[in-house]
């Protein structure tokens, strides 16, 4: 499907030969039906009519239908595949498939693959592989995308560094814009041309200039004259994390990496289709995280290896769900005396723990966009605050309004009111502060939020609960 850099093609025409050739997948169930299918006919060992099918489908759906194969199954697959498919699958399957595929595949075949792949794409490859086997593969790779995926794999694979792509367009400030030009037209390998960068002459970058205003410049005009100047640029160590918040601020398509000052020269460019990507993952994973889990429990974890990744967490929550059972057991007399309160104890404890996760989901979601910075940390504290004023008043109202009727005393009502109220209202401060806390400390507020925050909650809600009941016990009897 590849053509030639200068080669174009009607739109219309393009979109019909590929449409014609592809099918599209829409969801889950019918990427199971293609596994079974491609089961049925590995059973015929029906090598021909296989290819075929494979042939109509798209890499990305491939990758997901082996999510319902078995490792022998998605092996003999992949080797069907041609070098170009076989590399979008490789870009698209999970990472516990990624690692087997690898493993199972020879390394002449691993290098075509990696010729066929951006670099940025490749050095994610060749990092999943152990050292001794991603040397042999690279000495095996075209000396240049051999060397640009050595360049890329010295960074942190989450880092701007790691997610960068070398190839881009640069042109020296002195050429003119028929030069430029010219220089656009023979860039076959640059992943990025809505760009042209402009470096000085020691390829620091000095500006960039975009498609459009580079058409229609004058051929003699000067590059480093027409060109922007104040563009936005990442260092190769930028957390990913972060570099996803530059393009949504910024409403960028392309972000260039450039080494720290005073050298500052160009390194590489990182597109949006990266990002997207880089989005979805950190989005998982703090979702996942929030539960005490990882993103790979939704690929191919065995339930044994997911049972001992959520097992501590569980037992910590228990250790300190514990306490609770202590402060029941400690205010045993004032439940034996008044009953009721037991009715209301699980109500507080859950609203209040709610409140609390809900604090702390939007804390770690607005430390992730770049929306809440540690330095302002009053900031979300004090809006938390506010808006959990709200919620207890209005939560612990109706609550002792229900708790008076149901116990015939006003004073009933009370302590389940300012019981309430005050268990939000310190669960709302917790799920803000513990996230900062954690991100201040280098921890994964993700991480820690949510565990924490439920087993924390549930003491103290019960301990200021039946603490008031208490020392009101003379009004209730």
């Amino acid at each position: 499907m590849s053509t030639p850099p200068n080669e174009f093609i009607a739109l219309g025409d393009l979109k019909h030969r590929f449409l014609e050739r592809r099918k599209l997948l829409t969801n889950r169930e019918t990427c199971r039906r293609v596994a079974e299918t491609i089961r049925a006919l590995l059973a015929a060992n029906d090598t021909q009519q296989l290819r075929r099918f494979l042939s109509e489908h798209y890499p990305a759906d491939l990758a997901d239908a082996m999510l319902f194969l078995e490792e022998p199954e998605e092996r003999a697959v992949f080797a069907l595949l041609d070098i170009s498919e076989a590399a979008e699958v490789l870009d698209e399957v999970d990472t516990a498939t990624e690692a087997q595929l690898l493993q199972a595949t020879d390394p002449e075949r691993l290098a075509d693959i990696l010729e066929s792949l951006p670099a940025d794409e490749g050095a994610d490859i060749v990092g999943g592989l152990p050292a001794a086997s991603a040397e042999q593969v690279l000495k095996l790779t075209e000396a240049e995308k051999a060397a640009d995926i050595r360049e890329l794999l010295a960074y942190p694979k989450d880092s701007a560094g790691g997610i960068m792509s070398p190839n881009f367009v640069a042109v020296p400030e002195t050429a003119t814009a028929a030069e430029a030009l010219q220089t656009f037209r023979e860039s076959g390998s640059a992943e990025h041309l809505f760009y042209v960068y402009v470096v000085d002459a020691r390829g620091a970058l000095a500006g960039m200039i975009d498609l459009r205003r580079l058409l229609i410049a004058a051929p003699e005009a000067l590059i480093g004259e027409i060109a922007t100047e104040n563009i936005t640029a990442v260092l190769p160590t930028t957390d990913q994390e972060q570099v996803a918040n530059i393009f949504a601020r910024y409403d960028l398509t392309a972000l260039p990496v450039i080494e720290p000052p005073p050298s500052g020269r160009l390194l590489g460019v990182i597109t949006a289709d990266d990002i997207i990507d880089v989005i979805q993952e950190e989005l998982a994973e703090d979702v996942m995280h929030m539960a005490g889990s990882d993103v790979q429990e939704l690929e191919k974890r065995t339930p044994a290896q997911i049972a001992v990744m959520r097992m501590p967490w569980l037992l910590t929550t228990m250790l300190v769900e514990l306490l609770a059972g202590v402060v029941i057991h400690f205010f045993d007399r004032t439940l034996a005396r008044v009953l009721l309160l037991a009715s209301f104890m699980p109500i507080i404890s859950a609203i209040s723990g709610n409140t609390g996760l809900q604090s702390a989901t939007i804390i770690v979601r607005g430390l992730a966009t770049g929306h809440i910075q540690i330095a302002d940390w009053w900031t979300p504290v004090r809006r938390q605050v506010q808006t959990t004023l709200l919620l207890g008043g209005a939560c612990g109202l109706l609550l002792g309004v229900i708790g008076a009727i149901w116990y015939g005393k006003w004073t009933f009502g009370v302590i389940v009111c300012v019981g309430m109220f005050i268990a939000v209202n310190i669960a709302g401060v917790v799920g803000t502060v513990v996230p900062l806390l954690s991100k201040r400390l280098g921890f994964d507020p993700a991480l820690t939020a949510g565990p924490f925050e439920t087993a924390f909650q549930d003491v103290v809600g019960i301990s200021i609960f039946l603490t008031l009941a208490t020392v009101m016990m003379p009004w209730l009897l």
